[in-house]
């Protein structure tokens, strides 16, 4: 029996807009696509996993984690809708991954598979040029996150934080996002009063 089709408007409409794929172009790389679900608190990547797919998160948030040498979970960061998730270190290479991907809610997620990866690459150029555009873009968005993390105050990271993904405040919970900015969560409840008392701090 021939897989169901993947769909999702935003992410034909990114691949038509951005890409320039053609209308062929898209329904050839849709077709490589499978369909996913995962319950919240369920995880799509664990340490130790090896990484065999690129995950577009088609509804839900999700979050990508390590556990550190105090078994301490650090969050490294939140996806939301419209974001692709996974470990491209494992995926490519094919080596355990050191990362934790967990659903926050539920979730629906269409996955190409690496077999789908390299052929989509193969038969349709746009897409490789897509990829590696959006792998670009993710990588200096970890160097700005890094360097953020090493120079800027807590308010300047919760506000950045706060104008890149506002939807976090009402879909993460508050010890999560404390764990993302380095700071304990009492202390990111005594900062989010403060921004609300004195506005003028951002």
């Amino acid at each position: 029996m021939k897989p169901t089709r993947a769909f999702s408007p935003v992410l034909e409409k990114e691949l038509r807009e951005i890409a320039r794929m053609n209308d062929e172009e898209v329904e050839t790389y849709m077709s490589f696509l499978t369909k996913k679900s995962l319950r919240k608190k369920e995880h799509l990547l664990m340490e130790g996993d090896i990484c065999n797919y690129v995950t577009y998160i088609n509804k839900g948030c999700m979050r990508r984690y390590i556990i550190d040498d105090h078994s301490k979970e650090v969050i490294l960061n939140f996806s939301l809708e419209d974001y692709w998730t996974g470990d491209l270190e494992s995926f490519i290479f094919q080596k355990p991954t050191e990362f934790y991907i967990q659903a926050l809610e539920d979730c629906e997620l269409l996955l190409l598979s690496r077999e789908n990866f390299y052929r989509s690459c193969k038969e349709i150029p746009k897409f490789k040029n897509f990829h590696d555009d959006k792998v670009q873009r993710n990588h200096y968005s970890a160097l700005k996150r890094l360097s953020m993390a090493k120079s800027a105050t807590p308010e300047e990271k919760y506000l950045d934080l706060m104008k890149k993904q506002p939807q976090l405040c009402q879909r993460v919970p508050l010890h999560y996002i404390a764990s993302y900015l380095g700071i304990e969560p009492e202390s990111l409840s005594r900062l989010r009063k403060r921004i609300i008392i004195h506005p003028q701090i951002s």
